[in-house]
């Protein structure tokens, strides 16, 4: 009876899924003109450079390793990514960091169109520094970078997706 039961409950579950439209976001849809992709990154070879690269791939682009006709280009100008304090304990000792990752992009189609204009993409997390755990703090640091690259390259991708889909409407 109660195997019965779970199994309702399961498929209810699904039905409400299906019926709300939920699906998994798939890869990111390219606009017309980002067929044939190059990144140019202050940094060549920043982990978001080349994971920028991967998605774009996923997404059906052609990384190209240098500019020319017939190529879009996404531009990162600026791309840091930094500790900031945000709070400061007794005796002067940090207890609180606000990781900061900034990124400046600009989309170029291959046409030579700007399709994303130049704009600034932040994200924030915060870290507690804790003195009696100092040995993990960098691979606890590390792990937070990762996570905020991957956040990053997801937000940029939706930017571009965002003007593919913007240009299937009009």
């Amino acid at each position: 009876m109660s195997m019965l039961k779970n199994l309702s409950l399961l498929s209810l579950l699904a039905l409400t899924l299906v019926g709300c439209g939920f699906q998994l976001r798939g890869e990111a849809q390219l606009p017309p003109g980002m067929q044939r992709v190059i990144v140019v990154s202050a940094d060549a070879f920043s982990p978001l450079k080349r994971n920028l690269e991967d998605s774009l791939r996923r997404s059906g682009a052609t990384v190209e390793e240098k500019s020319g006709d017939g190529i879009a280009e996404l531009k990162l100008p600026v791309v840091t990514i930094s500790p900031e304090v945000s709070s400061v304990g007794i005796a002067q000792h940090v207890r609180e960091f606000v990781m900061v990752y900034h990124v400046e992009l600009e989309v170029v189609n291959s046409e030579g169109k700007i399709i994303v204009p130049k704009q600034t993409v932040e994200l924030t997390r915060d870290f507690t520094f804790d003195d009696t755990q100092a040995l993990g703090i960098g691979v606890e640091q590390d792990e937070l970078k990762r996570q905020m690259q991957r956040d990053m390259v997801q937000s940029v991708m939706r930017r571009i997706e965002a003007v593919g889909k913007s240009a299937a409407a009009h």
